[in-house]
């Protein structure tokens, strides 16, 4: 039964007659209790986002040298969150800029705003639920960030989030495969 249902759903998410939101909440319903909670972590963060939590995690594994929260957590161990993959497909390229009153982007020149790429930690769900609102999902521009300081936003355009969006599709579909080997589910397995 469970490699119908998982084969069933890496055959929709084929054919885009699944929602990858859907099949990243499927999978992870599917495989709970049959493999270890570490391993389906990463669903649940492109389902519903990374955490800032997530993401201090995932900037400290490029960093050499351990930081002081890093030294504390050596000295008085605390639960160790599991290890997230760092997600590079998730880095959105774009440009920090204001809109002028003609809808022209105007770059932001501010040293702190140079930056062409940030990181999307907005969860699969709602990253589909900003592409079904887009007449032009491929063409259009999207805001990602806001900059308090100067009033810039970090502007992107929308085929970045279907980039993302495939991106998962495809990392969902051979977390798919590799689950049903781990298991050793076939077809007579059921």
């Amino acid at each position: 039964m469970l490699y119908q249902q998982l084969n069933r759903i890496r055959e929709q998410l084929a054919v885009k007659d699944l929602s990858v939101s859907d099949g990243l909440l499927l999978v992870s319903r599917a495989l709970r209790g049959k493999l270890p909670e570490a391993r389906l972590l990463w669903l649940n963060r492109e389902l519903l986002g990374y955490r800032p939590e997530d993401l201090e995690t995932l900037g400290e594994k490029e960093v050499k040298r351990p930081s002081f929260s890093k030294i504390v957590q050596l000295l008085a161990p605390v639960k160790k969150q599991p290890e997230l993959e760092m997600p590079v497909f998730r880095f959105l390229s774009g440009t920090w800029g204001i809109l002028d009153n003609n809808g022209k982007l105007a770059k932001a020149n501010e040293p702190q705003l140079l930056e062409k790429s940030i990181f999307c930690n907005i969860g699969m769900q709602q990253l589909e639920s900003q592409l079904d609102e887009m007449a032009d999902p491929m063409n259009g521009l999207f805001s990602m960030s806001f900059d308090q300081q100067t009033g810039a936003e970090f502007y992107c355009y929308s085929r970045e989030l279907v980039r993302i969006q495939e991106a998962v599709r495809l990392k969902l579909s051979q977390f798919i495969d590799e689950s049903m080997t781990e298991l050793n589910l076939t077809a007579s397995s059921d």
